[in-house]
């Protein structure tokens, strides 16, 4: 029998705990759940040495971070590691490094989602037109849970009803 293996005791800024929790939350899943799922997907990408480099001159170290108990897998975690030997850094740098680019993407999308206040249906040659405006909201939809998709739904049709 093999012995039972801990968490790894993963710090992170506290920013950057503070929108995984959000998002876990956000997506119905558990901190670890929503971690290991950016972690997975954030494979794909490759980051340069002068990447690397920029990342550490613009994160720091920093002593305001939390303490995250992160159960990976060991195919997972053997990635990971091999990544971090690429780029000559920490495990928990290199996974501080990818939940942050996923953190750093989700707030340009943030930034991105501005309503235009023009930004309405209109009607040509009998054909629905939808706004770019209408385009990122319902983009926004799409990507929202189940219960947050009914609790809207809800909203606009109590809205619809009072008019």
């Amino acid at each position: 029998m093999s012995a039972r293996k801990g968490p790894f005791g993963l710090r992170l800024p506290a920013e950057l705990m503070s929108w995984l929790r959000s998002e876990a939350t956000q997506h119905n899943r558990s901190t670890t759940s929503e971690a290991l799922f950016l972690l997975q997907n954030s494979l794909t990408h490759r980051f340069g040495k002068t990447t690397v480099q920029e990342f550490l001159l613009k994160h720091p170290t920093t002593t305001f971070t939390e303490a995250f108990g992160l159960r990976i897998p060991d195919d997972l975690k053997s990635l990971l590691r091999d990544f971090s030997q690429q780029h000559e850094i920490s495990l928990n740098l290199e996974i501080v490094m990818r939940l942050t680019q996923s953190y750093e993407k989700h707030r340009r999308h943030s930034v991105a989602v501005k309503i235009r206040p023009n930004g309405c249906r209109t009607i040509a040659n009998g054909e629905l037109v939808i706004s770019d405006s209408e385009e990122q909201l319902l983009c926004m939809f799409r990507g929202l849970n189940e219960t947050n998709k009914k609790v809207i739904m809800t909203l606009i049709n109590n809205l619809a009803a009072n008019d």
